[in-house]
């Protein structure tokens, strides 16, 4: 293949990328808790703290933390970001034609892991811009270009270079199509921070090892430099508080030596591994392997699942059929309602068990165990409803569900309010205890359900997919279970941190995205 070609080949597989709707979605995602993370002193709490004392808003400060943060959203939502490129050839019809180009298949998969990391690396560049005017505005001292550069290159890339292989081989391989690929990468997502208090040493130590050539996305190793280069065994990142009486620290120069960019490189050599099964299971789209996604296809483990569990689950199906039934005769927007708030059960079976399980042990469960309930039955909803809006342009079915009573501008806000009553109607067992003793908690819990249940909506209308919501509330989930300390990141009142003011902004952004839902068309295949 001639290097014109293949340059019009990589530039395509960025093009195809850059021009989703979902990723201009992540890209505000991380620009606005970049923002957020980097806390106003007058709070009395910084993004940056070491025994009480705060580090200033200087470049080398504002580049590593930035870095962090973009490094887990990013880390996360890179890959389904990236991914999905077989699905689009099926659709389109450019499997056949790509099967007979004599492109080998190494030279193709090569093509579109470049144009996957280009495409990741111009979001990271440009978070990295929109964090240069956070400086000129809240930060102190002048613009340093290069402290971001290097913490762009260096400290994001190698975890951007994963998120792309990774990608790459979920396409690639068969087993790893459709949404168990998906599952896999949020359980490898989650797992990796299992690692990094062993990576980091035990009893405060700081140094680096050459373990954390494994942790791509470079959290341990930079931690490490940076409490060597501060002389501290302890950094707190992300929002804490502050001694103002203190005097202010200043992180100095110097935080990349050679044993930390050795590190860093090599990382980069271990992203690439992924690809090399990627290029002995790829697929090469022929016809008895592959074919266009099954949204009603299920996963043997969960068939396995489905055999295992069906002394609950037939009287479930049962017993939802009757709602269904009920829905049929109930006139108007309510009985429409309900049959929505039925269908998203019915078509997760195992999803609507965990659900109706996770709502009664909030309800019957000790206090203590009641904030952990209350995330795990919350996580189960969010992934039940991801797709409440985008299921209709998935199955093939919204024509004919245009042309049900209401049409598909009902249909478009009716969702989001099934999300929300389904929701509503989970985690009611759990408020009602402990309304008395934390209303703002509850308060904050119907505010985010009223919130994410229109963006479930909306997203799925703008993106025609599901992982866009998922991958951002999966995150929004993750920071609430941190417990950061910012009520504006606490989303669900799980961590404690929420304010009136959060819960109400939350609940006016609910309201708003019902707003525009009302106003504007419904769902259309583009």
């Amino acid at each position: 293949m001639n290097t014109s070609l293949y340059k019009a080949l990589v530039l395509n597989e960025w093009r195809l990328r850059s021009r989703r709707v979902s990723s201009l979605v992540i890209l505000l995602a991380v620009v606005g808790i970049s923002w957020l993370m980097v806390l106003d002193p007058g709070s009395g709490s910084a993004m940056m703290v070491v025994n009480k004392q705060r580090i200033a808003y200087e470049s080398q400060a504002l580049a590593f933390a930035t870095n962090l943060i973009a490094s887990l959203l990013l880390g996360l939502a890179g890959f389904y970001l990236a991914r999905g490129r077989t699905q689009e050839d099926l659709r389109c019809g450019a499997a056949g034609v790509l099967a007979a180009t004599p492109v080998g298949s190494a030279q193709l998969l090569g093509a579109r892991w470049l144009g996957a990391f280009g495409f990741l690396f111009s979001l990271g560049t440009v978070v990295m811009l929109t964090v240069w005017v956070l400086q000129l505005v809240r930060g102190e001292g002048p613009l340093q270009p290069l402290p971001y550069l290097q913490m762009l290159v260096l400290g994001l890339a190698p975890g951007l270079m994963l998120c792309a292989s990774l990608a790459v081989l979920a396409d690639a391989w068969l087993p790893l199509s459709a949404k168990r690929g998906d599952a896999l990468y949020w359980l490898l997502w989650m797992v990796q921070f299992a690692f990094i208090p062993a990576l980091l040493g035990q009893g405060g130590a700081v140094h680096l090892s050459g373990w954390q050539l494994f942790d791509v996305n470079g959290m341990s190793p930079l931690l490490v430099g940076v409490s060597r280069l501060m002389d501290v065994s302890h950094i707190s990142v992300g929002g804490s508080p502050f001694d103002a009486s203190l005097p202010l620290l200043h992180m100095p120069e110097g935080l990349w030596t050679s044993e930390l960019v050795a590190l860093r490189v090599g990382s980069m050599l271990v992203a690439l591994l992924p690809l090399v099964p990627a290029v002995m299971l790829f697929h090469r789209y022929a016809p008895d392997r592959v074919k266009l996604r099954n949204p009603n296809g299920r996963w043997r483990l969960v068939q396995g699942l489905q055999w295992l569990l069906r002394p609950l689950l037939k009287p479930l199906s049962f017993a939802l059929g009757l709602l269904l039934r009920a829905s049929a005769r109930l006139p108007g927007l309510p009985g429409r309602w309900l049959a929505d708030v039925a269908l998203v059960l019915l078509s997760q079976p195992l999803l609507a068990l965990t659900l109706l399980a996770g709502a009664v042990a909030c309800g019957v469960a000790p206090a203590q165990a009641l904030p952990g309930l209350l995330a795990a039955t919350l996580c189960a909803w969010g992934l039940a409803v991801s797709d409440v809006s985008s299921r209709d342009l998935q199955s093939g079915t919204l024509a004919l569900a245009s042309a049900t009573p209401g049409g598909a501008w009902e249909r478009g806000w009716r969702q989001a309010l099934a999300a929300f009553g389904l929701g509503l109607m989970l985690v009611l067992p759990g408020l009602l205890r402990i309304c008395s003793a934390a209303p703002l908690l509850a308060l904050a819990c119907v505010a985010g359900l009223l919130f994410l249940s229109a963006a479930a909506a909306l997203l799925g209308r703008l993106t025609q997919g599901s992982r866009t919501f998922l991958a951002l509330f999966l995150f929004a989930l993750y920071l609430d279970l941190q417990k950061v300390g910012i009520p504006a990141l606490d989303l669900l009142g799980l961590a404690g941190a929420a304010s009136v003011a959060s819960a109400t902004g939350y609940a006016l952004a609910g309201v708003l995205g019902f707003a525009v839902l009302l106003a504007g068309p419904g769902l259309r295949r583009t």
